[in-house]
């Protein structure tokens, strides 16, 4: 039977929220993850219990890809909560649903939840497993430390941080959001606008390598 992707996601600390308001974001996340990214799923992300998501990816970097994404949307503010996640490389023994991630079975699928129902303390809110589990690791590793590096960003400031990942030209960036160039550069040192992009980059390429 053959491997696939499995990608999944549960809501930390859900029931801080509340239950409408947080559907309503979750629900337009993952629908707006689907549509951004369905040429890379085999199965699209689907919410299972309320508060998690499941789906297959076509590729390691697919699921990397679909990842850093919705970090990054909740850095921008459109979702509210944390995530906690697994990439799981393994079997499913049934056909795959390319509708809803639904109605599938497979060492891989219960592998996969598995993880997502391990929450002990220091667990870590990235969880890959793969074959080569130095790249597992490695992954893992580079993500916590990634998203370690925007603790203190701001939604606010997102649209400044993000227009400072496209650009190295301060002046240009400070123009643009009515702020001089001194401005924009100690947001760009202080905040680790540079080390995010730089670790970025390394995960995607490294994800890269992984699906070949």
């Amino acid at each position: 039977m053959p491997n696939y992707y499995v990608f999944m996601a549960d809501v930390i600390a859900s029931r801080s929220r509340d239950s409408q308001q947080l559907m309503e974001e979750f629900e337009n996340l993952v629908s707006t993850a689907n549509t951004l990214f369905s040429e890379g799923i085999l199965s699209p992300l689907t919410i299972t219990l309320g508060d998690e998501f499941q789906g297959v990816a076509s590729t390691l970097l697919d699921a990397v890809k679909v990842l850093v994404w919705l970090e990054e949307a909740r850095l921008k503010g459109d979702f509210g909560s944390q995530l906690r996640y697994v990439i799981h490389y393994g079997e499913i023994t049934t056909p795959l649903n390319p509708q809803l991630a639904y109605g599938m079975l497979g060492p891989g699928l219960a592998e996969a939840r598995e993880e997502l129902a391990d929450k002990r303390r220091r667990r870590s809110r990235f969880r890959i497993e793969l074959p080569d589990r130095r790249l597992a690791l490695q992954l893992s590793q580079l993500l916590d430390v990634m998203f370690a590096l925007t603790r203190d960003w701001k939604c606010d400031d997102a649209s400044l941080l993000f227009d400072m990942m496209l650009s190295q030209n301060n002046e240009a960036v400070a123009v643009a959001h009515g702020k001089n160039r001194s401005q924009v550069w100690k947001r760009r040192r202080n905040l680790y606008v540079d080390e995010y992009v730089s670790l970025k980059t390394v995960v995607l390429e490294l994800s890269e390598e992984g699906a070949s």
